[in-house]
């Protein structure tokens, strides 16, 4: 890794946040609620955490994930901005999500 990227805040307004290759998400079989499966586990999924992890697709932005959760919720984007940050910071130091910043596709 290069001294820019390694200097790079991970979640900006413009990073696409993208479900790793090795994570899906399942309904539970005994369950039935949402789950996010990989190889060392499994994640329970609440309805809030689905609807992140379904909207970490590489092409909706931070900014973009949260506006549409905001208008979902009926809430103001600055009520979720940093809840959904901290949540999505957690899978993706867990492996869960990547997080792929718009300068490094150009």
């Amino acid at each position: 890794m290069d001294n820019k990227q390694s200097q790079r805040p991970l979640l900006t307004p413009t990073v696409r946040p993208l479900l790793a290759q090795k994570a899906r998400v399942q309904t539970d079989k005994v369950s039935g609620e949402p789950v996010l499966l990989y190889p060392e586990g499994v994640v329970m999924l609440n309805e809030t955490g689905v609807a992140i992890v379904k909207l970490c697709d590489g092409q909706h932005t931070l900014t973009e994930i949260i506006a549409e959760l905001a208008q979902y919720y009926q809430v103001t984007p600055d009520v979720l901005q940093d809840d959904v940050g901290e949540y999505i910071m957690r899978l993706y130091k867990h492996s869960l999500i990547d997080l792929r910043h718009t300068e490094d596709s150009q």
